[in-house]
């Protein structure tokens, strides 16, 4: 058999991935190869559990390929259910790299509900309605089919989607609500929520095109939220290219020293970091086909990625 008959590549690193669309996709989730650098990032979200005054909101910035949105999807299945097959698939693979992040995720999975994932893909209009109808897509995920009366903030934010516009103390006040509803209940904690928007900066192009939108401060108050979140973690994860202010060019030097502020809320993380250098990533996917394939003779030959 030829090298070529041994060796295939997933077509998850072939196409690009949508937060929203993808996100409850089990391949999505079973290709995502966590490098080192990327295991690093996610201990700092292992230490936001316990601590405090850990920073809870992050801004991931890279071009295009980075692996910005595979690393949302994949955090977000370390946070699904204990008992999701989301859930399990994540651990597992955090597991072979990770034994122990691997169980800091299971624990947190098991001490909670679950996380309840509100993923947002950017696009050229306001943030605030696009959010909105993300938070009402994950209200009615947790509690839309369940049998019995919805909690109230299921029909709210149902009715805040339709509205054309909708002010940023608005859609902070429905965030609050919806959080809310997830905290202690009879001594246990409902879960906490992961809020992923990916593609931000066509949200801020959008901003800046539109002068007195002022859906920037959303992101303010978000990750200022997340920081003061209560029993209920709230982890924010911003996704973009470059950082705030570039978004901001055309702009009076006033407002780029606003938002540069805004982006200051957010541990800033260079997605590079999540993909690691080529080399690592590429020596990880054809060690695990290799063991797919042709078993343990391959395990010897591939056992340690360079570098480590």
């Amino acid at each position: 058999m030829t090298l070529a008959g041994k060796i295939s590549v997933s077509t998850h690193y072939t196409r690009s991935i949508n937060v929203e669309r993808d996100q409850s996709q089990l391949d999505v989730v079973k290709s995502y190869v966590p490098t080192s650098r990327a295991l690093r990032t996610l201990q700092r979200i292992v230490d936001a559990f316990s601590d405090d005054q850990h920073p809870r909101a992050w801004s991931l910035i890279g071009p295009y390929g980075s692996g910005k949105s595979a690393f949302g999807i994949y955090v977000r299945g370390l946070l699904a259910p204990a008992d999701s097959d989301l859930g399990k698939a994540a651990r597992n693979s955090l597991r072979s790299v990770s034994p122990a992040l691997a169980t800091a995720f299971e624990q947190q999975a098991q001490e909670t509900e679950g996380y309840l994932p509100v993923m947002v893909s950017g696009s050229p209009e306001p943030l605030s309605q696009r959010l909105v109808a993300a938070m009402s897509a994950a209200a009615y995920l947790r509690w839309g089919e369940k049998p019995g009366p919805k909690p109230a903030i299921v029909e709210k934010l149902e009715e805040a989607s339709k509205q054309s516009s909708i002010p940023a103390s608005v859609v902070i006040d429905l965030f609050d609500e919806l959080v809310s509803k997830l905290e202690r209940q009879k001594g246990v904690i409902r879960g906490g929520v992961i809020l992923v928007i990916d593609e931000l900066g066509k949200f801020l192009e959008y901003e800046a095109h539109h002068y007195g939108a002022n859906d920037i401060y959303i992101l303010q108050a978000l990750a200022e939220y997340a920081c003061d979140s209560g029993p209920s973690k709230v982890l924010v994860f911003a996704l973009l290219h470059q950082s705030f202010e570039q978004y901001a060019k055309g702009l009076g030097e006033s407002l780029k020293a606003e938002w540069a502020k805004i982006q200051g809320r957010f541990e800033e993380i260079p997605s590079s970091s999540l993909q690691s250098k080529s080399c690592e990533w590429f020596h990880m996917l054809l060690f695990r086909t290799f063991l797919d394939r042709t078993g343990r003779l391959s395990e010897k030959k591939f056992l340690k990625p360079p570098g480590n």
